[in-house]
């Protein structure tokens, strides 16, 4: 999908850049696989990691790297590995569906056999050398595969089309994104200021991670009480980057109330590239969420029975719980909100994108007709071909359902996704969306219940906004959109044939689960356990309260409006409700200390530092948040492989 009127371009996709995607698919990607097997975690493979090593061996061999194969290295080494666990989750769901956890649930006598194997068969798979070649649980790969190609198509369609929405028509910051440009470019090209801030960033970031966790993880937890076999200690810091928690100290006064501060200093810094007003609404969403709701649900003696509240929960429990009983219904009605209601107040975002559509040649919005048409065209058939695959494993669920929630849901969803991008960080979706369209269905079959999931038919695209952000990058580092396309099918590929390689080859090792890998025999019975438990939950409708959805869709309107004609902003409750998304980083605190910082950051860049150095700093900010990021993943890498190694000798003799 070239764009008429881009800058010329120049190839990115060579050799050297297909040869790092080779090592990323057929070397990291086992190494992910194992780590998976012996912790339950995801290893914190740092993708830049990567991307430097490669850029500095290339250049000592006298073939440096342009920025447009540097483009292409950063926005597929991750995606290289993203399949790592693809083949994995067939033998996951066929230990979920024979566990313990469900039978006493129940849930094992409506598990369909397209999903996982019956129990009589899923004994006698595991006494065979290839699994993945037995009848029993072909039937279950074969959807998984179809499912993929299906969301990958859908995800690429719908990634261009917000593209031309939020990052041509609306023109958003996207400063995540613009971030890794000003890296890709110092890489290629080693602008002498550029890249000593860079480096010495790094440097700042591997030295600070060093002394508030890697030491701490390695002095403590690691030697002392085994912390290598033992994930849960990998989060462990210092005091001087831990997160001070004043909830427990504010229940004798304000019950409920959650409040806490962060000393680690990467939120900080993060907040130094987001815009000051998304940095101050997404505080204020998180302190109206943890702080002002949590005790107004406390004074009014809202808690659940089984869950009534304490003044000793600290604040990641108050988080925790609260999410669980009230806000995944109120993000579900704020998220509609902040989707729809600026698309109803400023429709002309939409029509200038279709206008393209409509029109002949390239209108003057920047929005190429004939691509835009061919991207529709693949987002319609993709997703009638993911709700066909979902009405043949379920023909009774009512298909107009089917076809709301796959085709306008993932439309309306890849658009709020990148919306938030185009503002904060990364992108957003709703939670719980495909069981609360099933239950309010009132359908009683359990079968399109496990036609959701990782790798699933019904489901909505999810990785539109990362799409969305490569493309904005590819126009900076002029790549050729069709060349950025081509190498993300290249990759999907070779990474799904990659984790079936490799998961083979570690079930001829060994069994899953097994002694081999003790994740499986002692964390996967817990995940059994949430998802049988989940199961249960979502089934009867226990963890959605229309009430809540319902004013909460209002009030988010009602924000939206007001944010539109007062502040001239309708973007304001996106980043609201994205507040809600910081508890996906627990190592740099919660949601409010880490929106709190990010806020304090973006005041500091743009009041102090911005007003006295000037386009110098807006030029190098992006890079000096890159290197502190880079320099403290470094050393995440690093104590991983002390996790690996020592996981790794559970199976010895001695």
């Amino acid at each position: 999908m070239n764009l008429e009127g881009q800058a010329e371009t120049r190839p990115g996709l060579s050799w050297k850049t297909l040869l790092a995607i080779f090592f990323a698919v057929f070397v990291i990607q086992p190494i992910i696989i194992y780590y998976s097997l012996i912790t339950n975690i995801a290893l914190p493979m740092q993708a830049w990691i990567v991307i430097l090593l490669w850029t500095e061996l290339a250049r000592a061999l006298g073939a440096p790297l342009s920025r447009q194969e540097v483009f292409i290295l950063i926005s597929f080494q991750t995606m290289a590995t993203a399949y790592a666990l693809a083949f994995v989750t067939p033998i996951k769901n066929m230990y979920y569906s024979t566990s313990p956890e469900s039978q006493a649930f129940g849930i094992i006598r409506y598990v369909p056999s397209w999903w996982a194997p019956p129990a009589s068969e899923a004994v006698q798979i595991l006494s065979r050398k290839w699994i993945f070649l037995q009848p029993s649980i072909s039937v279950p790969i074969s959807i998984m595969l179809v499912s993929i190609a299906f969301s990958v198509a859908m995800d690429i369609a719908l990634g261009y089309f917000s593209y031309n929405v939020y990052a041509r028509v609306q023109k958003l910051e996207f400063p995540m994104a613009k971030a890794v440009v000003q890296t890709i470019i110092t890489l290629a090209e080693r602008e002498k200021r550029s890249f000593r801030v860079l480096m010495l960033s790094f440097l700042l970031g591997a030295f600070y991670n060093s002394f508030t966790t890697f030491f701490p993880f390695l002095l403590g937890p690691y030697l002392s009480t085994g912390g290598a076999a033992d994930p849960s200690m990998y989060f462990v810091t210092s005091p001087i980057a831990s997160s001070f928690d004043l909830t427990t100290f504010l229940a004798n006064f304000i019950p409920g109330a959650g409040l806490a501060f962060t000393m680690n200093m990467v939120p900080y810094i993060m907040g130094f590239i987001l815009p000051l007003w998304v940095g101050i609404a997404q505080f204020i969403g998180a302190f109206a969420f943890y702080f002002i709701g949590t005790h107004m649900i406390t004074r009014m003696n809202l808690w659940p029975v089984e869950s009534a509240y304490s003044s000793s929960w600290p604040i990641f429990t108050l988080v925790q719980r609260s999410q669980l009983y009230f806000y995944i219904s109120v993000t579900i009605g704020l998220t509609l909100a902040a989707t729809f209601i600026p698309l109803a107040l400023r429709p002309r975002v939409l029509t200038q994108a279709f206008k393209g559509f409509l029109s002949k040649g390239t209108s003057n919005t920047n929005v190429d007709r004939s691509p835009l048409r061919l991207s529709m065209l693949l987002f319609f058939l993709a997703s009638a071909g993911l709700t066909a695959t979902v009405h043949f494993l379920a023909p009774a669920f009512p298909i107009y359902i089917l076809i709301l929630f796959i085709m306008g849901g993932s439309f309306f969803t890849s658009l709020l996704s990148v919306g938030v991008a185009g503002i904060s960080f990364s992108g957003f979706n709703i939670p719980y969306q495909r069981e609360l369209i099933i239950y309010t269905s009132g359908y009683q079959g359990r079968d399109v219940w496990f036609a959701g999931g990782p790798y699933a038919p019904m489901a909505m695209s999810t990785n539109s906004a990362s799409i969305a952000q490569n493309l904005m990058q590819a126009d900076i580092c002029r790549v050729s959109h069709n060349e950025y396309f081509k190498a993300y099918i290249i990759v999907v590929a070779l990474g799904m044939f990659s984790s079936f390689l490799f998961v083979s080859l570690f079930w001829n090792i060994a069994p899953i689960p097994s002694g081999a890998y003790p994740a499986t025999i002692s964390l996967w019975p817990i995940d059994a356990m949430d998802w049988a438990r989940t199961q249960q939950w979502v089934w009867t409708g226990y963890l959605f309260r229309f009430d809540l959805i319902m004013w909460s869709f209002i009030i988010g309107s009602i924000i939206t409006f007001a944010a539109n004609f007062i502040l001239k902003n309708p973007l304001v409750l996106l980043a609201l409700v994205s507040s809600t998304n910081m508890y996906n980083l627990p190592w740099w605190g919660d949601p409010i200390s880490v929106g709190m910082a990010m806020m304090i950051g973006s005041i500091v860049a743009n009041k102090v530092l911005s007003p006295r150095f000037g386009k110098a700093f807006d030029a190098l900010k992006g890079n000096f948040f890159m290197g502190v990021t880079l320099g403290w993943g470094f050393m995440e890498v690093l104590k991983s492989i002390l996790i690996l190694i020592g996981r790794s000798m559970w199976i010895l003799p001695f």
